[in-house]
């Protein structure tokens, strides 16, 4: 009795034990398979979030592959924008290399890590943010374009009113050249009686009309002016030319000779002096002198009469 009793005592342990292995095997069993659980869900979140930095890193270069091309669009149609456009090209780079080294940052950082999901939040709001750029971009070109092709339009329609203006006006300078040619040839003065005679002065300071050259001492020259009542009043240059026998201009530079322009030519000519008398719109004579510093030669001389370039008069004389 005491031996059976015994013997059931030891199998109750025994069964205890197995209960308490299995126990303990199943518990093993239960902890194992959580910690792989988490292990795979934290493999799963790992590969999860290394795929979005590759799917962010790829929608960010495509975009800006996008937004590069666009302004290359814009600056090949509009040159004026280049300025503008190379601003934004900065702007671009500039957001871009910012967004590369937060993905890098990302990349770097442990799983689980709580900053990790803060930077990739904001990794994505900065690449929304060149896509509204980019949209930004686009509708204020689009209004620069309205505007410049209204400018462009403008100014072509002031640059025909300018041309018409300027071709009126021109129309008008040359209606006034002609207006004022005519009135500058209406205004010349005309001559008359022009006289020519050698003279010497006496010793009673008297003046002598001489036939020969060698007693010559100067040239009197007088004309009538006649009237001219739409020539302007006041000093008036008239030039006088005299010819020698050979062909030539009697000239001395330091008793006023010099040239002018001839009206109907245009060429430079030659005068022995100027005078400037007073004219008053009327009628009068008018006498001037010239004395050379050497001796007049014997034969023809002649005289020519100018104002303004035009001839006004002529005559000529003979000394033996």
């Amino acid at each position: 009795m005491s031996q059976n009793s015994n013997s059931g005592s030891g199998n109750s342990k025994i069964h205890a034990m197995y209960i308490v292995l299995i126990a303990l095997l199943i518990g093993g069993l239960v902890y194992t398979n959580i910690v792989l659980k988490k292990s795979k869900e934290t493999i799963v979140v790992t590969t999860k979030q290394r795929d979005d930095i590759e799917l962010l890193k790829e929608e960010l270069d495509n975009k800006y592959a996008e937004s590069l091309q666009e302004i290359e669009s814009y600056r090949a149609e509009n040159a004026g924008l280049d300025s503008l456009l190379s601003v934004k090209e900065k702007e671009l780079t500039d957001k871009k290399v910012k967004i590369d080294e937060l993905l890098r940052q990302i990349s770097s950082l442990k799983a689980g890590d709580a900053a990790k999901a803060m930077l990739l939040s904001n990794a994505q709001t900065m690449i929304r943010q060149m896509e509204e750029d980019k949209m930004r971009l686009q509708t204020s070109i689009d209004s620069l374009i309205v505007v410049n092709k209204k400018l462009y339009e403008e100014k072509d329609s002031v640059t025909g009113q300018l041309t018409s203006t300027l071709q009126k006006k021109q129309q008008v300078d040359r209606e006034n050249q002609k207006m004022k040619e005519r009135i500058d040839k209406a205004s010349i003065l005309s001559t008359a009686n022009i006289q020519c005679s050698p003279i010497r002065i006496t010793r009673k300071g008297n003046e002598d009309e001489v036939k020969k050259a060698k007693d010559a001492e100067k040239l009197r020259v007088c004309f009538d002016v006649l009237q001219n009542k739409i020539a302007p009043a006041g000093q008036t240059e008239i030039a006088v030319r005299i010819i020698s026998p050979d062909g030539s201009t009697i000239q001395l530079q330091n008793l006023g000779s010099s040239t002018f322009k001839e009206a109907t030519t245009g060429n430079e000519t030659p005068y022995t002096y100027m005078i400037s008398p007073d004219y008053q719109n009327d009628a009068k004579t008018v006498c001037s002198y010239w004395a050379q510093t050497f001796k007049f030669s014997a034969g023809k001389y002649s005289v020519e009469i100018y104002q303004k370039g035009f001839l006004i008069g002529q005559s000529s004389f003979t000394m033996k």
